[in-house]
């Protein structure tokens, strides 16, 4: 089976290609990328004139609630939600119930994927049982179960000991640990407001200095402020093993533009000041920052109504993302579309070590966002395919929508025209 894409213009960072050119797709895996018309030796010739075609987005942090919390989200209509946003392959954090600490979970998981999903879901274990910082997961069983990272993303792994333990996996076997960064001594002071990026910053120094001293690949989840970024950037300077990610929640809002004690607007870390925003902007032109991750944390009506305190902590933004990204970054002028990708596909793949996605060359997955940069639409939370509704975007006017999403050459997403 030989379907083309013809028509449009291919963005891949990864082999510099920036031109118009057609994907010829066989049997789920990118044929080659081609300049001549070939329609003629395809079984199914897909129009995307007027269009841009790129390696599909990669997300390492999403929560997709399963197992065990499907009245947030299920893995079947979050794999689709992350569809409609271009995203063809996702990280999905431990905290579920029961917490992804030990195989059978981590395969009941798998299975949960393997049956219901759309796109390739990825899991990440817990670093510490049950998240609570007591007492290390087995990583050597879990590693060869198929988790592609540590984390115990929700808390910050306090105690020094377990953050060290937690480095050495990932010099014996490669894989990134994902540090939630929050100072809980701090932050627990902190119910009824937002705290302060001291809290992110001070365990961020630790556990650089920790990953300095051990080695190991230190990933900073979702950084919010100026401060953390200037440990990360110096430590970089430096040679230390470390990556960082942001949000769109963080780059697209700030205190000025949300209520941040609003439910719809809590969200951890916190949505700061225009000057934080305007850091994390600064930073990912200057390549500080690594990679864009969503923090995708759908949830139901009920929890994000009441009080401030009573409220859940997320932003279910997966479907947002790159229309966040475009309208934020590239069309405010901060950086090219070229970049952007770097930013959702390319650099992602790189950081976790996957080996035949985030490009489309020749053998690599079809896996493929089709975009469309002219289109201009309103966000409305009520259209998410995700059954968690928690947007503080609901009502931002957005230019760049994803078009289409193919995953391992079929098509899992198309849009409805008006």
């Amino acid at each position: 089976m030989k379907t083309l894409l013809k028509g449009g213009w291919l963005i891949d960072p990864a082999q510099k290609i920036n031109q118009k050119a057609d994907v010829l797709i066989c049997d789920g895996a990118v044929e080659a990328i081609v300049k001549e018309d070939t329609s003629a030796a395809c079984d199914d010739v897909i129009d995307v004139t007027g269009y841009i075609v790129c390696p599909g987005f990669i997300d390492l942090h999403v929560h997709l609630r399963e197992p065990g919390l499907s009245h947030k989200e299920t893995i079947y209509q979050g794999s689709r939600a992350c569809a409609k946003g271009g995203y063809t392959t996702v990280a999905c954090m431990a905290n579920t119930n029961p917490v992804v600490d030990n195989v059978e979970v981590l395969k009941k998981l798998q299975t949960i994927a393997w049956r219901d999903g759309i796109i390739d879901i990825k899991p990440i274990a817990a670093t510490t049982v049950g998240l609570a910082g007591q007492a290390l997961t087995d990583h050597n069983a879990l590693v060869k179960a198929g988790a592609i990272a540590f984390s115990d993303d929700g808390r910050t792994t306090m105690r020094d000991t377990w953050m060290i333990e937690a480095l050495e996996t990932s010099k014996r076997f490669g894989v990134p640990i994902i540090t939630h960064s929050e100072d809980h001594e701090i932050t627990d002071h902190y119910q009824d407001e937002v705290y302060p990026i001291e809290a992110e910053y001070k365990i961020v120094k630790r556990d650089l200095a920790l990953c300095e001293q051990y080695g190991g690949h230190l990933h900073v989840a979702h950084v919010s402020g100026e401060q953390t970024l200037a440990y990360i950037r110096e430590a970089k300077e430096q040679g230390i093993h470390v990556t960082c990610e942001v949000t769109p929640h963080h780059f697209g809002l700030n205190d000025e533009m949300v209520n941040t004690l609003s439910p719809m607007s809590k969200v951890n870390p916190p949505i700061r000041s225009p000057k934080a925003q305007q850091a994390v902007i600064k930073a990912l032109i200057d390549g500080t920052v690594d990679i864009i991750a969503t923090d995708h944390a759908p949830h139901e009506e009920s929890s994000k109504k009441g009080t401030y305190r009573q409220a859940s902590y997320g932003i279910s933004g997966i479907e947002t993302a790159f229309s966040v990204g475009y309208t934020s970054l590239v069309d405010a002028g901060y950086m090219d579309l070229e970049n952007l990708i770097v930013k959702m596909s390319t650099r992602p793949a790189e950081i976790a070590g996957f080996k035949d996605v985030g490009a489309l060359k020749p053998g690599f997955a079809a896996n493929i966002a089709v975009l469309d940069i002219g289109s201009r639409y309103e966000i409305d939370r009520m259209q998410f395919v995700s059954k968690g509704k928690n947007t503080p975007f609901h009502g931002m006017k957005v230019k760049g929508e994803v078009v289409m999403t193919f995953y391992q050459g079929k098509r899992v997403y198309m849009r409805t025209e008006a």
